[in-house]
């Protein structure tokens, strides 16, 4: 009687998960780059499929999970920084006078797009990277979004999110930097300290949005972020 009772519940809720995209579809416009979740109850746990990028780019996917809106804000800077004094770079030379030999050393990467920002510097205003023509973009539950960038146009990254109503002034969580992982050899004398790499070129990273309450009180939801990438080995080897 047990094994017949429990059986029943595994077909209920399989046949509950198979209808679940079709109530979706019929009261909200369809999720973009759809995505897959798992049949369990714990929403904390929920499993979602990483979308592929293509080659030369690298692809950022942010997954709703919450079971209510939210607002999404991504930053990006291309890892250059060409100006004299340097826009980001902090290191002040002897007596103020740069020589390139000396920033590749303390600025490595400022001059081949691989400069890696702080956390203050990447979530600034001009550095804000519209999502489909918007600095805020509304994500309903389940709904995924995905943004492509040429791999020389993004070293660090980031996302900002929070209720309705709250970005840019007010963001529930900053998620970042991220940073693409390096695709030239900075030579042998890098004299600063440079952070963890995160997403190869070709390869998608991927933002998961979920409630800490698991849904139990929408009104009441507590965002939190948990991350992965589409590549299996990490950063590669620098040519």
């Amino acid at each position: 009687m047990h094994m017949i009772g429990r059986r029943g519940l595994v077909i209920a809720i399989l046949c509950g998960a198979a209808a679940l995209p079709v109530i979706i579809g019929a009261s909200c416009p369809p999720p973009t780059n759809p995505f897959y979740l798992a049949v369990t109850p714990d929403r904390l746990n929920t499993n979602t499929q990483i979308p592929e990028c293509s080659p030369g780019f690298v692809c950022i996917s942010v997954v709703n999970t919450a079971c209510v809106d939210c607002e999404v804000s991504l930053f990006r800077h291309d890892g250059y920084d060409l100006t004299t004094p340097p826009t980001y770079c902090t290191w002040v030379p002897p007596n103020n006078v740069w020589f390139p030999e000396d920033r590749s050393q303390y600025c490595p990467g400022y001059n081949v797009g691989e400069y890696q920002l702080s956390r203050p510097q990447l979530f600034a205003a001009n550095l804000l990277y519209p999502i489909q023509g918007q600095n805020v973009r509304v994500l309903k539950p389940r709904e995924s979004l995905q943004v492509r960038i040429q791999d020389t146009s993004v070293k660090s990254f980031g996302i900002q999110l929070g209720r309705v109503g709250t970005l840019p002034n007010n963001p529930e969580i900053t998620d970042g930097p991220k940073y693409r992982c390096t695709m030239v050899d900075l030579g042998p004398y890098v004299r600063v300290q440079r952070s963890p790499e995160h997403v190869p070129s070709g390869e998608t990273f991927q933002f998961v949005i979920y409630d800490l309450n698991n849904c139990a009180l929408p009104g009441l939801a507590q965002f939190a972020t948990r991350t992965g990438t589409s590549s299996g080995t990490g950063c590669p080897n620098t040519p």
